[in-house]
């Protein structure tokens, strides 16, 4: 149960953090791109693009530190390719186009921002009628008191047609009824949500990290044979 708690904290952290990363991403990715793509017959667009490449790499840094705990596995940060150091200072700066990382941010900023904002909808909503519904018995009776005798939130439709009357308690044991459903669903929906966009961003901000990261040497049973001769005679020697 502490394991179900802890992860749909992450699972609503994750969801309702990355629409704030998602909006800067998404306006730097088309406003750049659309510059850049635009302009670049008179060679303006090129630096453009570099400087619209740079710039995605901090918001692809902050959506990557945010993976680890829906994915449950650590994220290696990229290595993005480098000018040599005798290059000169406009090489150095048009680097980032010639990046594939810096083209999967770029990509990213452009992709996420759909999920995130369904994410972030879903979560918010999800939460606020969850809370709304399992607190309605503390605050109902407000809304029946402002709107009077003959009014309502509605409820007492629903209680009739199943025939529990109109009463307070009966609105109350419905609403309640409806926020233990809506409790239960809370952890599944939400880590649907944020399993999809969580691996949607290791797919464009980790997969070339995972590509290029060091393999540990492979030993075979030749080389684990030729050691041993090798020890023998210097021990014989």
């Amino acid at each position: 149960m502490n394991k179900i708690f802890k992860q749909l904290g992450a699972d609503s952290a994750y969801l309702l953090s990355s629409f704030p990363i998602a909006i800067p991403a998404f306006v730097i990715t088309v406003t750049g791109f659309a510059a850049g793509i635009g302009t670049a017959v008179v060679w303006i667009g090129v630096p453009i693009l570099a400087a619209t490449l740079f710039a995605m790499r901090g918001l692809a840094a902050a959506g990557r530190s945010q993976l680890s705990a829906v994915l449950r596995q650590p994220i290696n940060q990229p290595h993005y390719k480098r000018a040599p150091e005798n290059a000169s200072a406009l090489r150095r700066a048009l680097t980032p186009v010639t990046d594939g990382q810096s083209w999967l941010n770029l990509l990213w900023g452009l992709v996420n921002f759909p999920l995130a904002v369904a994410g972030f909808c879903v979560a918010l909503s999800w939460w606020a009628a969850t809370v709304a519904s399992l607190a309605y018995p503390l605050y109902a009776w407000i809304i029946n008191r402002a709107v009077g005798s003959d009014g309502g939130d509605g409820l007492e439709y629903a209680t009739r047609w199943l025939g529990w009357g109109d009463s307070y308690a009966a609105a109350s044991l419905l609403a309640v009824l409806g926020g233990l459903v809506m409790a239960l669903l809370l952890p599944l929906v939400l880590r649907g949500f944020a399993i999809t966009q969580a691996a949607l961003g290791k797919g464009l901000l980790a997969s070339l990290t995972e590509s290029d990261a060091p393999q540990p040497p492979v030993r075979t049973a030749t080389i684990d044979a030729e050691v041993t001769r090798v020890q023998e005679r210097l021990a014989a020697a």
